[in-house]
């Protein structure tokens, strides 16, 4: 216990490391263990760890545990001075509007693929492939097919990402050093087909990119364990709470269906907007802009919403693993189902709010983007990368900034903007905010969204050829009697994508987590999980011994 002469100084360096208390943990304490300084007030102090069954009687014999390594402090840095108040379990509803908003353009998504989607599907169209439009030579097509092929892409890529999330649970280690490594046998192997198709510049750029690649691996490889840790602490809590992941798989699911919904109201749409002035003229489509910016609209942000309530969800998982243990220590423990709960009620307006920004200017990228493959000989080729530029940074930002929103979110059910805040806030009191961006666990799993995405585009292509190609002839106005593979491709591609990014997410969700509790409350961390404890501090303490804290 802390000692009558010490107890102001320490006091005052408990309650900087815990933060406000924490109903689990009492504020003089660290846990459920013992904390005596062995430094003056003024400089850094070391925290020994005592086992609570020592011999209290003679505190000259108590021995420090060999298995823990220090907790160093400076308590003049240590949350001194910040703008941090350590965040309290909210109560009701937030950002309501952005959730009625959500389920308002989801109704319109609906009825209109019920009204005009579903009696497209029946109608039987025609392609016709010469200037006579013999009738004889028409193709008929029916966009029936479009959802078949949809279904069975989108089954295979949901069987990738849970062969890859299967396997990056076990050999998280391992992937984040061929993570690494990928880049640069990738430039290697470019540089070699550039020399025998003889391209050389391509070959010198390769090369160079090889030697970049190298100097980098053997840079970064000594953190490679920090990164580790953090992968470690984050599987260790969705491995004890396995439910999590057959929350994802029912996102996806949901991801999915609102994708085949919103395909059925597109092809309604560009159906009822198809102009045809006779029997014998080919139909063209006059879709206005607006309403593909917003239908554009509508996809990203239900995906973006569906992602995150998963994000969310896995949050509040984590969290109380990291703080209570015992509620989460199942399958389906209290801990997973009372957080999708809080995910998709009181926290789904704050997801909304958060991902109708990232939808936003997701879709007018994309509307950029398509102008500028239209224009790329007019004279606004300039204006049109500068714009794309601009809003790729924006939607950078705004995915940094969601992503440890949402935790918070998640943690303790603050609005949107307060979230964001105050882990923002959390980083800042800790002078993380370098630490942070140290993220190799999100390159690999980045490098597993691109890897996964084009071996469902590959399966795509697969299914189409197989199938022989009529299901995509819908897709095709040439003369061309084979499948379209450049469509089956890029189907698949998007489907895997989407996938991916909600199957996988579970696991960047976890770490980014466990990073958020360990910054607010390593403490708790030590009493219910001392060896990832002693993992995560040893390997945080060996890369950043000056700027961790600890």
């Amino acid at each position: 216990q802390i000692s009558d002469r010490t107890m102001e100084t320490e006091t005052d360096l408990t309650t900087k490391l815990l933060g406000e208390a924490h109903p689990s943990a009492d504020p003089l304490f660290i846990g459920d263990i013992d904390a005596t300084t062995t430094k003056a007030a003024d400089e850094p102090i070391a925290i020994q760890i005592d086992n609570q069954d020592a011999d209290d009687d003679d505190g000259d014999n108590k021995k420090t545990s060999p298995e823990l390594p220090d907790l160093i402090l400076d308590p003049q840095e240590v949350f001194e001075g910040q703008d941090y108040t350590r965040g309290e379990r909210q109560r009701g509803c937030r950002d309501v509007p952005f959730a009625l908003a959500w389920y308002l353009q989801l109704t319109a998504i609906v009825v209109l693929a019920v009204k005009w989607g579903i009696p497209s599907l029946a109608a039987t169209h025609h392609h016709h492939h010469d200037d006579q439009h013999d009738s004889a030579d028409d193709e008929t097509y029916s966009y029936a097919g479009l959802i078949y092929f949809t279904l069975i892409s989108g089954a295979s890529s949901i069987l990738l990402s849970g062969l890859t999330m299967a396997i990056f649970t076990k050999f998280g280690h391992h992937l984040i050093q061929l993570s690494l490594l990928f880049s640069v046998f990738a430039s290697l192997a470019m540089a070699v087909l550039a020399l025998i198709a003889g391209n050389l510049v391509l070959a010198l750029l390769s090369i160079v990119g090889f030697l970049v690649g190298c100097c980098y691996y053997f840079a970064v490889s000594d953190r490679i364990p920090f990164a580790a840790a953090n992968l470690n602490a984050g599987v260790s809590a969705i491995k004890s709470n396995g439910g999590v992941v057959l929350i994802a798989l029912l996102c996806v699911l949901l991801a999915f269906v609102f994708t085949a919904i919103w395909t059925l109201a597109l092809i309604g749409i560009a159906d009822k907007t198809t102009s045809c002035p006779d029997n014998d003229s080919d139909c063209n489509g006059n879709m206005s802009e607006g309403a593909v910016f917003v239908m554009l609209v509508s996809l990203f942000w239900s995906q973006q919403v569906i992602s995150n309530v998963v994000h969310a969800t896995v949050a509040g998982t984590v969290g109380t693993w990291w703080f209570a243990q015992e509620e989460a220590s199942s399958f389906c423990s209290s801990a997973v189902t009372d957080s999708f709960v809080r995910s998709t009620t009181s926290s789904f307006g704050s997801i909304c709010f958060g991902s109708l920004l990232t939808a936003v200017i997701k879709a007018l990228r994309q509307i950029v983007q398509s102008a500028r493959n239209d224009d790329r000989r007019n004279d606004n080729g300039i204006l049109l990368c500068l714009a794309e530029c601009i809003l790729g940074c924006l939607e950078g930002i705004i995915q940094y900034f969601n992503k440890y929103a949402f935790i918070y979110c998640g943690l303790y059910g603050y609005d949107y903007l307060s979230a964001g805040r105050n882990v923002m806030n959390l980083f800042n009191a800790r002078g993380w905010t370098l630490i942070i961006n140290d993220d190799m666990v999100q390159n690999c799993l980045s490098l597993s969204f691109l890897i996964l995405s084009c071996l469902s585009g590959c399966a795509g292509m697969l299914i189409s050829t197989i199938q022989g190609g009529s299901w995509l002839d819908a897709l095709s106005a040439s003369d061309d009697d084979g499948p379209n593979l450049s469509a089956a491709f890029l189907i698949a591609f998007t489907l895997g994508l989407i996938i991916a990014s909600i199957l996988m997410g579970v696991i960047d969700s976890a770490v980014s987590t466990a990073i958020v509790c360990f910054a607010e409350s390593p403490s708790d961390l030590h009493r219910n999980h001392p060896d990832l404890y002693e993992e995560m501090v040893g390997a945080w303490r060996k890369v950043y011994p000056n700027d961790c804290g600890f």
